[in-house]
């Protein structure tokens, strides 16, 4: 009598073979170890344009303070109009009134249109457009003036101004800081900000009277 069909024994195939616990979990290993090199690529990626375009927003924002900077020094002629022996550097809000008055040599605020409209401010938004002064303390960019002499002022002579820029803005992808980036500014010079911690574009000109 024949063996049963169904009684009978099988065979496994070769080519039936099944994964085992170990080679699955190897596979995952190194699934989990190629996804992890996957997203730190893409956060990388991600913050590596961010900061290009923040870069590239600080440097507009600074070249934005320097024209203006520039503006401000068309006032100041010499000898002036109503006095033909003496420069009206007095008629300056930024380079005199702001700067060379009480801040020679020291990082300020350059403030004094910032009632204007539209506005002419130190802080900016993530668009680079002026804040109004409602709106200080959640800036993300703010820009930092330092003047000093380089050829000092004599009577009836327009001199020469060093005017230093510079725009803070915090590094990574992090939200603006508690009462923003400007307090950074004031304080820069007892207390440089932490190069950790913000980025920092410096700009230079020169502001010299114009002769009529």
């Amino acid at each position: 009598m024949c063996e049963s069909a169904l009684t009978r024994p099988r065979t496994r195939t070769r080519g039936a073979r099944g994964y085992t616990a170990v080679e699955v979990l190897m596979a995952m290993t190194v699934m989990s170890i190629g996804a992890a090199a996957v997203m730190s690529m893409q956060r990388a990626s991600i913050q590596g344009n961010l900061d290009a375009r923040k870069t590239d927003m600080a440097n507009s924002i600074a070249r934005t303070w320097v024209e203006r900077l520039q503006r401000d020094a068309m006032q100041w002629t010499s000898p002036g109009p109503t006095n033909g022996s003496t420069s009206n550097l007095s008629t300056t809000a930024l380079i005199l009134n702001a700067g060379l008055t009480t801040n020679t040599g020291l990082w300020f605020l350059p403030n004094q249109y910032i009632s204007s409209s539209p506005p002419f401010s130190p802080a900016f938004d993530i668009l680079g457009r002026d804040l109004p002064q409602s709106a200080i303390g959640t800036e993300l960019f703010c820009v930092g003036v330092r003047l000093s002499w380089l050829v000092v002022l004599a009577t009836g002579v327009a001199g020469l101004i060093r005017a230093d820029v510079r725009v803070l803005w915090p590094r990574g992808i992090t939200g603006i800081p508690s009462g923003g980036v400007c307090p950074q500014v004031t304080a820069a010079d007892s207390s440089p900000p932490n190069p950790l911690n913000y980025h920092a574009i410096y700009v230079s000109t020169a502001l010299q009277g114009n002769p009529q």
